[in-house]
């Protein structure tokens, strides 16, 4: 019998995850981590699940899944997997070993869902992952940044500046904020700490109702001038986004603040008396969305009012979620009618929390139409009031 090319194994154990952390960071061009760095680091794997591949020099491959869980239209939260730290190793590289670790990944997890963030826009679609969130960053220029008088700010602020106290607090809170929106996630204590740790300080603003986490540097050529970065910022209500960003624009000796990540449709310039306060980005992909389990996945949203659809999905990487489903404002359900829309599932991934329609995706020849009508009624089935967003990077 051949030897397959590629042992895929579950690490466990401090060796094997630091030998696996140490193959990401080389591909990110990093050092390993040192042994400080290391005794942080661990605890992020917890509540994780890590793959190592090897062949006969050793590991040459690896990837992480967090559990977590990812809020969906409707309110309902799922169990989600959430994909980080894979890499291959330089020496290995298009030698089937990512494909080998993400289908070995893909067969075993239990979620119904699995997300991640890409390095590149041209690997994960293979593996049916697409574009289910996407980001523009907000850049504040605090010289003119004063809310106007009929901002609805209620309340006031709490904040901490003990390291200890932030790392402790941070992940209590975006257990119940961070899944305000369809498309938000919860991570665990362990990665938080690890996460709050880099690149200085952070700062904790805690409102009744939101949260924001930011750092700050000094900007080159101020003799006294820093500038602010929004690490994650939450709000459950109008009133908390303008309470909040009534403190963050009020800091003092602040010249600039970039909040990264932040809605489509979350307009900050509306907040100001000068709309100018606010520069948007250009809009980044965010969340790519695995449906692992179709079946589940598409039961346990919700959808809008419109005639119901008979969608066709192709999976060929997971081909049991191959099949026909009957979507309507009731649910969904496997159905043998003939189908009206046919799609693979990256691209039902990418509609799934109701960013782009479904017209959209057809229109780029990436849907199947049999059916004009039901393209019509699956944009309204799929359609959410605000973008769906996750805000958390991993």
């Amino acid at each position: 019998m051949t030897k397959p090319p590629h042992d895929i194994r579950t690490l466990s154990g401090a060796d094997q995850l630091r030998e696996a952390s140490a193959l990401f960071r080389r591909t990110l061009h990093d050092a390993p981590a040192d042994d400080e760095q290391w005794s942080h680091a661990l605890g992020s794997y917890d509540a994780s699940t890590s793959l190592g591949a090897y062949d006969d020099t050793g590991m040459i491959g690896t990837l992480t899944a967090y559990d977590s869980v990812i809020a969906l239209p409707g309110g309902k939260t799922v169990p989600m997997a959430a994909v980080s730290r894979v890499g291959v190793r330089p020496d290995r590289t298009r030698r089937g070993v990512l494909n080998a670790v993400m289908r070995t990944f893909l067969t075993g997890t239990s979620a119904p869902i699995a997300t991640l963030r890409a390095s590149e826009g041209t690997i994960y679609r293979r593996y049916g992952y697409g574009v289910a969130t996407r980001f523009r960053t907000a850049v504040v220029d605090t010289a003119k940044a004063r809310l106007h008088d009929r901002a609805p700010v209620s309340g006031d602020v709490k904040v901490v500046f003990d390291q200890d106290e932030v790392r402790r607090r941070v992940p209590e809170l975006l257990r119940r904020f961070g899944t305000v929106r369809p498309g938000g996630i919860l991570l665990s204590d362990g990665f938080w700490n690890l996460a709050l740790r880099r690149d200085g300080n952070a700062v904790l603003v805690e409102h009744d109702d939101g949260v924001a986490v930011y750092k700050t540097k000094g900007m080159r050529g101020e003799h006294f001038g820093w500038s602010m970065e929004i690490l994650a910022m939450f709000a459950a209500t109008p009133e908390a986004t303008a309470t909040l960003w009534r403190y963050l624009v009020g800091v003092d000796l602040i010249k600039q603040i970039t909040a990264v990540g932040r809605p489509l449709d979350e307009d900050l310039d509306l907040f100001f008396a000068d709309p100018r306060t606010v520069k948007y980005t250009e809009v980044e992909d965010e969340t790519w969305l695995r449906l692992v389990d179709v079946p589940a996945a598409l039961a346990a949203r919700t959808y809008g009012q419109a005639e119901p659809v008979v969608v066709e999905v192709v999976d060929d990487v997971l081909p049991a979620n191959s099949g026909r489903y009957l979507i309507g404002p009731d649910g969904a359900e496997r159905t043998d009618r003939d189908p009206q829309l046919r799609l693979g599932v990256a691209d039902l991934g990418a509609v799934y929390l109701g960013d782009r329609s479904l017209t959209r995706h057809a229109d780029a020849g990436l849907v199947e139409v049999f059916d004009r009508a039901a393209s019509a009624d699956a944009d309204r089935l799929f359609r959410l009031d605000a973008a769906p967003w996750c805000g958390t990077y991993f």
